[in-house]
């Protein structure tokens, strides 16, 4: 995971595979854009953890602009990053 602004991280499927690194990191809420929705691995503070996941295949005409609302309300305290 890369940190891209405090508190804010970027990171692939295999971020979100060890629950002891979102505890670690704080991370409270989780925004998967992919073709497959993770599968997370059971653990302390993996029940509480809030996630969303927009199904999306990696190609230049795939149509994120239409999710935008849902990312942006996604989750109580989430921010804009501009």
């Amino acid at each position: 995971m890369l940190e891209v602004q405090p508190g804010l991280y970027l990171g692939g499927v295999a971020a979100v595979a060890e629950p002891d690194h979102l505890r670690e990191a704080g991370i409270t809420a989780v925004l998967t854009v992919d073709s497959e929705e993770p599968s997370f691995k059971a653990g302390p503070g993996v029940e509480d953890l809030w996630r969303l996941f927009v199904p999306a295949l990696d190609k230049p005409e795939t149509d994120l602009l239409s999710h935008l609302d849902r990312f942006l309300l996604c989750h109580p305290g989430c921010s804009v990053v501009a």
